[in-house]
């Protein structure tokens, strides 16, 4: 006759290739991890008490829980914020995560510092700015405490931009020089550069080609006629077409006297 600490009395178990099932003798299961076999003394006809159930579960759950933290360590490495979530969205107790955790920290496969670090070297080879470099780790759920350790050099810093400048040039070519600058200050901005430095850098570009810029406002008039000439004439055909180019960064002057070279001063 079953004490009365016994909570329930095995029935039947069947071992799985992914699982256990334990079947009791009031017609409940339990799926637990292969491991349990090995660290728990069960047969048909045992009765498990309560706590030895809770027992179980425990170390069921935690066996669970480390394997898939394993599968996720194997692809990448994470942090410790985004493991717990990782680990919560699993639906885990806190005690479960927290014991896992535990066990992935003193195995140090989750060490947040030496993770810091080598983003740090990563995002820094590709020339991402201070601020893009610590908006990524925040990201990776890398905390404070740890990010503002790290050591950010304004010569560095200066360097890394520079390094920019070359494809961003080439990626703006297209656009007229001021329009470029913008676009290349805005860029730098993005990359996680502060604005001094975002500035020291333009001071950098190759000097304006006046032939150059002169054949991309040509394109650039052409262009702009032709989206407008089916719409406008005269007067307001002219204000559109200077409003347009000079929203593209060309000079009022050059715009002026490309106009009224190609189209006379009658239009307006």
């Amino acid at each position: 006759m079953p004490s009365k600490n016994t909570g329930k009395t095995i029935n039947k178990i069947r071992v799985n290739k992914k699982n256990v099932v334990i079947s009791f003798s009031d017609g409940k299961k339990l799926n637990v991890t292969n491991e349990v076999m090995a660290n728990f003394y069960l047969y048909p006809g045992k009765e498990i008490t309560n706590k030895e159930l809770k027992a179980i579960n425990e170390f069921s759950e935690t066996s669970s829980l480390l394997k898939y933290a394993m599968s996720l360590i194997r692809k990448r490495h994470y942090s410790e914020w985004k493991m717990r979530e990782k680990l919560y969205a699993k639906e885990a107790k806190k005690n479960s995560v927290d014991r896992v955790i535990k066990i992935l920290k003193n195995a140090d496969l989750l060490d947040d510092r030496a993770l810091a670090e080598d983003l740090y070297c990563y995002y820094d080879e590709k020339n991402y700015g201070k601020n893009k470099i610590i908006n990524e780790l925040s990201e990776e759920g890398i905390f404070d405490e740890v990010i503002n350790k790290l050591k950010f050099p304004y010569s560095n810093e200066k360097k890394k931009a520079y390094n920019n400048l070359p494809k961003l040039e080439k990626k703006y070519d297209k656009y007229s020089y001021e329009q470029k600058k913008q676009h290349i200050y805005s860029a730098l901005i993005s990359l996680g550069f502060d604005g001094d430095i975002a500035l020291l850098t333009l001071e950098k570009m190759k000097s304006k080609n006046e032939k150059d810029e002169n054949e991309k406002l040509n394109k650039d008039l052409e262009k702009t006629l032709r989206k407008y000439k089916s719409k406008y004439v005269g007067r307001e055909l002219k204000e559109k077409v200077i409003s347009s180019l000079r929203n593209k960064g060309y000079k009022l002057s050059d715009i002026l006297r490309k106009y009224e070279n190609s189209y006379g001063q009658n239009d307006f």
